[in-house]
């Protein structure tokens, strides 16, 4: 036996000789209640040690696992919109390829004005180049039309937003006339995108 061992022997000793006095002391009762609960401190003991080493570490990695889950959902449903984007890009790439080479947008406004019925009320239109983006080139033509009712300014815009060629309207302006509280006069900027 080791000297410290020994040592601790030495010391645990006189504590040993007082519990077992104590325990002697005690009613057959008495003991049953300490070895119940004994058993229960020990139980409890033996829960906490089993739910450090194993419980606890499984709950972590069924968390982690939960969280990579919801991840993988995340990016599947980002590769989903962008798989979806890139189609609606490829379409309309092949949509403007086959827009028309010789197309004039200011005929074309000109065209719609004259399905809408506000051909005389148009005082002006002005047509403008922007600089080209890539492979493409845009014009732009700025429009006043005067003295217009809603219905009819409706229907234009409607017919310019749901053309067949790549148009976007860019800026709007709507005042009511002075004299006529029916009439609108109308401040409009259409571009169209056509390949170079």
């Amino acid at each position: 036996m080791t000297r410290l061992s020994q040592a601790i022997l030495t010391g645990a000793d006189p504590w040993l000789r007082r519990v077992r006095i104590q325990w002697e002391r005690l009613s057959e009762r008495e003991r049953r209640l300490v070895r119940i609960l004994l058993s229960l401190l020990f139980g409890l003991g033996l829960w906490t040690a089993v739910t450090s080493l194993f419980w606890d570490p499984y709950m972590a990695k069924r968390d982690e696992i939960e969280s990579l889950k919801a991840e993988m959902l995340k990016v599947e449903a980002l590769s989903q919109e962008i798989e979806s984007t890139r189609e609606m890009i490829d379409a309309q790439s092949r949509r403007l390829g086959r827009e028309e080479r010789g197309f004039s947008l200011i005929a074309y406004l000109e065209e719609e004005a004259d399905h809408a019925h506000i051909r005389p009320l148009v005082t002006r239109m002005t047509p403008r180049n922007l600089p080209p983006e890539g492979a493409y080139r845009i014009s732009m033509v700025s429009m006043k039309i005067d003295s217009v009712d809603l219905p009819h300014a409706v229907f234009f815009l409607a017919r310019l937003e749901r053309s067949p060629h790549f148009i976007r309207i860019t800026r709007l302006s709507m005042k009511r006339r002075f004299n006529d509280h029916s009439k609108l006069d109308l401040e409009i900027d259409v571009e169209a995108v056509q390949p170079a």
